[in-house]
């Protein structure tokens, strides 16, 4: 009975529970360092450049899950800094903040008892907003759209201010329960705060514009501030941190007599292993060009290049241990995909 009962008790308590949804960030970005261990081989270090991506963003730890979605879908995990963004402007945090692409999201990671995310934006040269309360679709990576307009939220001429402290809280509400977040500027605001309107127990309502674009509005209690002086912030100009990737510089001798290396396309669901006879690490998931080496005769044929994938090898243009069934493939010239399959080695001829 007793047994019966406590039973009872865990499962009530299993059912009362908040239940999380799984988050994954996805968006087209280059992200390098990607990890991948196949059971029984080395371990495999990919980069992508400009493919669609899903990135979970986790809860502090040194890596994170990655999952490359074409044109070859497989999981790794990565260390590298993830380029999160926004995935068009709006405005979030309760009517307070209006974000743009152009700002730098500096860390993202999973609330242990909310859907929501915690998030750390870099709005302005040595400005950021701090313990951002997000939903999961409004972080994206990559590169953001932009073209909508931003709020109008008037200037009133007011006094300028800035945060007594290297930080400040602002809340949606003159109230210390309303919803807030946290600005940080350990050297002040190059664009001040602009008093809007005062309540008589001391909240002051403020707005500031960044460089990135980013704009906030909320009321602070009038002792957190201080007179703002001219030209105290950092001088230097806010641009987002967006890496440039160099072009393919690799080249190769002539194929043998019995070799064909050049373009294909593969069946989508063609499963790629990491040798002939080994594991499988990924998926075809979308028609593509890749090039391709078969010898003459044989049933496997190897992947060379896969558009925007990187590999670990002296050359990353060149794809190693990335093998496909004959017939899930057709070469140039050949089957009805000889039309679509242009005569091109896709940069590493």
């Amino acid at each position: 009975m007793h047994r019966a009962l406590a039973v009872l008790a865990v499962s009530l308590c299993l059912a009362a529970a908040p239940v999380r949804a799984d988050c994954e960030v996805q968006g087209v970005a280059s992200l390098g360092r990607l990890r991948m261990r196949v059971a029984g081989e080395p371990l495999r270090d990919f980069e992508v450049i400009e493919l669609p991506i899903a990135v979970r963003p986790g809860r502090g730890t040194r890596y994170r899950d990655v999952r490359v979605l074409a044109p070859i879908a497989f999981g790794a995990r990565t260390d590298a800094r993830i380029p999160w963004t926004v995935p068009r402007p709006a405005v979030v945090a309760d009517g307070m903040l209006w974000l743009t692409p152009q700002i730098e999201i500096e860390d993202v990671r999973e609330q242990l008892r909310s859907d929501d995310l915690d998030v750390r934006v870099q709005v302005d040269v040595g400005v950021w907003v701090d313990r951002l309360h997000l939903p999961c679709d409004a972080v994206a990576v990559g590169i953001g759209e932009g073209g909508e307009d931003p709020p109008s939220w008037p200037d009133s001429g007011g006094p300028r201010w800035a945060p007594a402290n290297g930080y400040i809280w602002l809340r949606s509400r003159p109230d210390d329960g309303a919803p807030s977040v946290r600005i940080e500027a350990p050297n002040g605001l190059r664009t001040p705060f602009i008093e809007l309107e005062r309540q008589g127990d001391g909240w002051v309502r403020v707005l500031a514009r960044f460089e990135s674009g980013a704009m906030i509005r909320g009321w602070v209690r009038h002792h957190h501030l201080r007179r703002s002086n001219d030209g105290e912030a950092d001088p230097r100009p806010y641009v987002r941190a967006i890496h440039a990737h160099p072009p393919g510089q690799c080249r190769r001798g002539a194929p043998g007599a019995d070799e064909y290396v050049g373009p294909a396309r593969l069946t989508v669901g063609a499963i790629v292993r990491f040798n002939p006879d080994g594991d499988a690490w990924g998926t075809v998931s979308e028609p593509a060009i890749f090039t391709v080496s078969w010898h003459t005769g044989t049933e496997w044929v190897r992947i060379v290049h896969a558009p925007g994938l990187r590999g670990d090898g002296r050359c990353p243009e060149v794809i190693t241990h990335a093998w496909v069934q004959r017939s899930q493939v057709s070469l140039s010239g050949e089957g009805p995909a000889a039309a679509t399959v242009p005569g091109s080695l896709l940069g590493i001829e």
